[in-house]
Formats: structure tokens, sequence, C-alpha cells
């Protein structure tokens, strides 16, 4: 494909409005021809203010047009599935805010349309855009293979959350309309007095497996996990170290999230920053112990993950290539978020199998 992405969004709430369409529209090998929004007052109202030509209510009135590339869907999560399962079948590529699904067969399916239409599904799981990030995966990936901090022993991945809007201003228009309703779509063995808990998990946690599977790859099993109100604890197994993964709440003013490897004689640290405060990347230390006692502070560009994740999906379709945060990739971490929550029910370590 050369020159514009002729694109649809669909989605007119908080965070659409507030971060992914003012993204897109910034773009400009994109072109946003049409805005689809079930409240048609507001969808009306948000084409107006961006001169967004068209507007339509449902995603199925998308799915017959030919002058519409892509769709970039931030719904529900109960929709994320059965939206770009439609989308995908209908020609269009899709981007869908995370988490991929809320169940492991609804993202199986998911995959499965992308890869029948011929399709680009991307996940937006920014973390991976951040220019931190990505420093400290090229700084973990070449201590893995020149082996100067030893082996990989153990891995923290701490995620209390905290302040992550950080006053971003972008204006926004409201409406009086009812929000849309959708009918929920949990794991068909999941009691339903742990639906809530589970999808607070997901939509929130899923961001920090996604970023423990980028920087040190798959692992193979769930070994413990316990919940108590909205806190847990797990430990993940890889096949040379155990990861302990600790998810809560804190009503901080700063943003408590970091992922830390430690090796034989040193750690890297990387210190996540609040998800909306706008061009700060990650933070990332490399501390180096033994006989060399020394810390390392590689720093990154100052860009947004959210932009630099709308740019990546444009050119992933105009390059045709495969989105970094692919549905065949994010599959994955549904598949880690299920065994967390069953390791916990059942008492026992769970395989993980993808």
């Amino acid at each position: 494909m050369v020159g514009k992405v002729r694109l649809a969004f669909l989605g007119c709430g908080w965070m659409g409005q507030r971060v992914h369409l003012p993204n897109f529209l910034k773009l400009d090998n994109c072109e946003i021809v049409a805005l689809c929004e079930l409240r048609e007052k507001l969808g009306k109202a948000v084409a107006g203010k961006h001169g967004i030509p068209r507007y339509y209510r449902s995603h199925e009135e998308l799915m017959p047009l030919e002058d519409i590339d892509a769709v970039v869907s931030i719904t529900n999560d109960d929709l994320h599935a059965p939206i770009a399962i439609d989308l995908l079948r209908s020609g269009k590529h899709c981007y869908t805010e995370k988490p991929m699904a809320t169940n492991v067969e609804d993202a199986r399916s998911m995959v499965n349309a992308s890869e029948k239409a011929g399709r680009k599904l991307m996940i937006a799981y920014m973390k991976r855009y951040d220019p931190g990030c990505i420093r400290a995966k090229e700084v973990i990936d070449a201590l893995r293979v020149s082996q100067e901090l030893g082996r990989i022993t153990f891995v923290r991945v701490h995620d209390f959350g905290g302040e992550w809007v950080c006053n971003i201003d972008e204006p926004m228009v409201t409406t009086d309309e009812t929000y849309p309703k959708a009918d929920r779509r949990p794991p068909k063995w999941l009691p339903e007095d742990q639906v809530q808990r589970f999808y607070g998990f997901n939509n929130v946690f899923c961001h920090d497996i996604n970023l423990l599977r980028w920087f040190l790859g798959d692992p193979v099993e769930v070994r413990y996990s316990i919940f108590h109100d909205g806190y847990n604890n797990s430990i993940i197994g890889y096949e040379d170290f155990n990861v302990s993964f600790e998810t809560g709440h804190i009503s901080s003013r700063f943003w408590d999230e970091e992922v830390k490897v430690y090796f034989q004689h040193g750690w890297v640290d990387v210190k996540v920053p609040p998800p909306l405060l706008r061009n700060v990347p990650a933070d990332v230390y490399v501390y180096k112990a033994g006989s060399v006692q020394r810390m390392e502070v590689p720093y990154a560009s100052w860009t947004w993950s959210f932009k630099n994740e709308a740019e990546h999906f444009i050119q992933c379709i105009l390059k045709d290539q495969e989105p970094l945060t692919s549905g065949h990739d994010s599959f994955k971490d549904t598949v880690v978020v299920e065994a967390i929550y069953r390791s916990f029910l059942e008492g026992t370590s769970v395989k993980l199998f993808f």
C-alpha cells in the first residue's frame, strides 16, 4: 500500500477523545475519514469538532465500506473481540485497546480472523513503544548474550499504580446520553463472584505481563497465585528463574511500577512513567556489581508511547509488516492472565501452553 491509510475511528469515550483520536489526527500518513459511536449526539459532535466527514452509529455500518482500510477501536473490554472479528472478516485492519479480550477463546478467534483475512491486528500495549522500555530491552538482551553480569537469577514486577492521568488537558466533548452496555464475556470456568475482580486485573495488569514477556520471553508456568481484595502476588516461572509478580493499588501522586531484572552481578531496573505523562519515557538503571560497582543510566528520547504506537500501526499497514504487539503475540497475555486466576482458584501450579 502507498499513500495514506484511510481510517475509521470507533469509540468516543474518555481514552478515545483524550488520547487515541488526537494522536491519530496528528499523523500525516493516515486520514480519518469516518467516526463511529453508538451515542449519536456525541459521535456527531466529535466528528464535527475534528472535521471528520462521515458519522456512523455502529461498526456493522463500517463493514461493507470499501474506502476504509483500517479501524481504530477504543471500546468496552467485552466488545474488543466481537468488533475486531467482524471488522477483520470484512477486510479491515484493526487496532484495538488492551486487554485483547476477556477470555482465551475470544482472543484465539481474533487471531484466526486476522490470519484468515490477511489483515493486521494490533493490540494497544503502549509500553512496548516507550523509548525507555525499548532501551531497557536492548540492554537486557545484550547482557544475556555477553554474560557480563552473569545469568538472570530473579525478576520482580511491581505495579501498584497511583496517579496516571497527570492533568492531561486534551479538550473533550461530553454528552448526557447513557453509556452503552455490553454483554459480559468472562471465561466460562470463572465463578460469577470472581468476574469483577478478574476484569479489573485483566484490564490493568495485562500490560505488565506483556512487558515481562517482551523483555524475557515466554514463561513456562504460573507456580503460585493469591488474591486478597484488589491485591495479587503470583510466582511466574521461567526455566531458570522465577518472577515475583505483585499488583495492587495506592493513592499516590506518583506512579509505582517497575520491572527489575536481577543478574548474578547486578541488575537492570525499569521504572515506568504514568501512562498519560506525555513525552516522558521510562527510566532505566543498570547496576554493575562485582569488581565494577558502577551505576549506569542510559537515557531515552522524549517521546510519548501512545503517539509512537499509533505511528507504528499505520507504518505496519503501509509497509506490510507484523505489528510489535500483534494479535498473535498478545494472545499469550490472555493465556497468562487466565492461568494466574486458575492457579489462585485451584491452589495449584498451572502450565502455560501457547
